[in-house]
This record gives C-alpha cells, sequence and structure tokens, in this order.
C-alpha cells in the first residue's frame, strides 16, 4: 500500500509505526506519512537524527507553525517549544489528558514532539487514546445529540497548573485566563472523512447551550469514554524519536513515573 515508508499499526490500531528516514524526506514520503496520519490519528518514527533546522523544515511539510502562546520557544528556533522536566520536580509539563492549545481561535491541527533526553525506557511514556475510535463506539442516540453541540476551552482549565515551572522560567505574560474559545466537540477529517470526538478534559470548561448540570453530567460521561483501555496507546520514548499527531484525532497524556532529566522538543502545525 505504501511505497517510500513501512508502516506497523500499534494495538487496537492506535497509531502506527513509520519506518524512514526524516531527514531525507521527500514529497512523496510526506504524502505517504500525511495518509497514515489520517487513518491512525497519531504515528512514531524510531532512530531519526533531527538537528533544528531539519525539524522545522519537516515541520512545514503539514502546514504554517505555530508559537505557544504561554512560554518562549528555543533562542534561535522560536518555533520550537522546550517541554521539560528537570529532577526532582514533582509536576510534568502537560501532564493529563488533553489536546493542545484549544482555547486558542485556531488551535494547531498538529504537534510534533522529538525526544532529546528521555529516562529509562518504559518510564515516562506518553499515553495516545484514539478518538476516532471513541466517537465510533458511542451509541447512535448520543452521536445525535453531540453532532452539533460546541464547547467553551480555556487555557486556565485543569492543566494549567502543570505548567507552572516552566512559565516561571520562561513565560511570555500572557494571563490564561485571557484566552478563552469555542469550539464544535465533533470534528471531521478532510483527508478522509471519518470523525471524532473533540474534547480536551485539561480544558473544556462546559458545554455550550446545556444547563449547568446536563453539561457536567454529559462532559463527565464523554471524557470517561474517551480514554478507555482499548482506545489507548503508550509509547515508550528513547532518545531521537519522533510523535507526530493529529489534535483533532487523539488526546494525549505524559505519564509522570520518574525522577530523571526529560527534554523533548515540540513543534505545532496550524
Amino acid at each position: 500500500m505504501y511505497n517510500h515508508i513501512k508502516v506497523t499499526p500499534n494495538k487496537n490500531n492506535v497509531g502506527a509505526i513509520i519506518e524512514a528516514e526524516l531527514s531525507k524526506f521527500n514529497n512523496d514520503i510526506i504524502e505517504e506519512v500525511k495518509d497514515v496520519l489520517a487513518e491512525y490519528g497519531v504515528v512514531f518514527f524510531r532512530n531519526q537524527r533531527l538537528d533544528s533546522e531539519t525539524y522545522i523544515k519537516f515541520a512545514k511539510q503539514f502546514g504554517p507553525l505555530a508559537e505557544y502562546p504561554m512560554l518562549k520557544g528555543l533562542e534561535g528556533y522560536s518555533e520550537i517549544t522546550v517541554v521539560e522536566k528537570k529532577p526532582n520536580e514533582e509536576i510534568m509539563f502537560g501532564e493529563g489528558w488533553h489536546t493542545d492549545s484549544t482555547y486558542t481561535k485556531e488551535p494547531p491541527r498538529f504537534t510534533m514532539l522529538y525526544s532529546i533526553k528521555t529516562p529509562e525506557k518504559g518510564k515516562g511514556n506518553t499515553m495516545f487514546a484514539s478518538q476516532y475510535k471513541s466517537y465510533e463506539t458511542l451509541d447512535e442516540k448520543t452521536k445525535k445529540k453531540i453532532e452539533n453541540l460546541k464547547a467553551l476551552f480555556s487555557a486556565d482549565g485543569p492543566i494549567s497548573k502543570t505548567r507552572k515551572n516552566r512559565v516561571d522560567e520562561k513565560g511570555t505574560g500572557i494571563d490564561p485566563k485571557s484566552l478563552n474559545a469555542i469550539h464544535p466537540i465533533v470534528r471531521k477529517n478532510e483527508r478522509n472523512n471519518k470523525k471524532s470526538l473533540y474534547l480536551s478534559p485539561g480544558h473544556a470548561i462546559k458545554i455550550c447551550d446545556l444547563d449547568e448540570n446536563e453539561s457536567k453530567t454529559l462532559m463527565k460521561r464523554l471524557m470517561d469514554h474517551q480514554v478507555k483501555d482499548e482506545f489507548v496507546y503508550g509509547f515508550e520514548w528513547e532518545p531521537n524519536c519522533l510523535a507526530l499527531w493529529s489534535n483533532y484525532s487523539v488526546l494525549h497524556n505524559p505519564t509522570n513515573d520518574f525522577n530523571a532529566h526529560r527534554v523533548m522538543h515540540r513543534i505545532t502545525v496550524q
């Protein structure tokens, strides 16, 4: 099916491993990666050697790059956000189920994470939950109910506490309470028309046009459903790995089960 890359689906078809040398990408490789990404929601590459310039050049093949509003970027490469956990820090940046920057008017379509320094293999895994599968397995009554519903997302949502250490070091000074946006909670992938549930537990405040109790009840039911074991795959990091995912198609959650230095370089794409 693919002529330029080798693809191995993960357990439960939650994401896929792709074998390709990204430092030597071309249009044929990029188009096939886009097809796999549309099908599985998240893809992983091991044994990559990407300097910052090559990493940015690769990322631009997927769309315009988006700067993260809450933190200053890597020196000399503002498009790259350094996602770091230092030894003895209890809180890890981005800990908890979420999808990136849902509180912006145009949330990034894709996120890339490239591993620079990682704890021992098996620690600090990132969990990914397929929102294709979470939507597909909803009963028809619920699908009909949520078809045209929207939710309010805020940068001051539950996950905001996990960025405190990094904001203290290199924050941009933006008040998270000022970043809010409303989006539909069902998305359709333009490449293959697959629908997904779009509701970030780290940022969603309420479902619009429902009273408070109904909003809370429905959000809890959907969020519990989103992260069922059969929708989840955990990626084991080691240095020089790249994960690329659709923020419209998966949730992610980094596992905070280590006490070591971890450094990742993140790029988001509109």
